[in-house]
């Protein structure tokens, strides 16, 4: 995956996220882009999983959000860095 890929995808991450994923491994980088890429693609089963909008108490994505490449991007950053938490 070109390195112009992964730079336009951390662009799009909170401070945090960013430095917390540039200190991943390449490939766990790598990743998190391709899942990106297929969710804004229109692969939802390989994205972020989704949440009832109407409980603030629950963790994931909105369906609105999924129109906001920042706010996914961010999504599976986080979820990754629960996952390895």
């Amino acid at each position: 995956m070109a390195d112009d890929a992964i730079d336009g995808f951390l662009d799009l991450l909170t401070p945090d996220n960013r430095a917390w994923l540039e200190s991943r491994p390449r490939d766990e980088q790598v990743t998190c882009l391709t899942r990106h890429l297929e969710v804004m693609e229109g692969e939802k089963g390989s994205g972020p999983e989704l949440h009832d909008v109407l409980n603030p108490d629950t963790e994931g994505v909105a369906l609105g959000d999924l129109q906001d490449p920042e706010k996914v991007a961010n999504a599976l950053v986080r979820q990754e860095r629960e996952r390895r938490a």
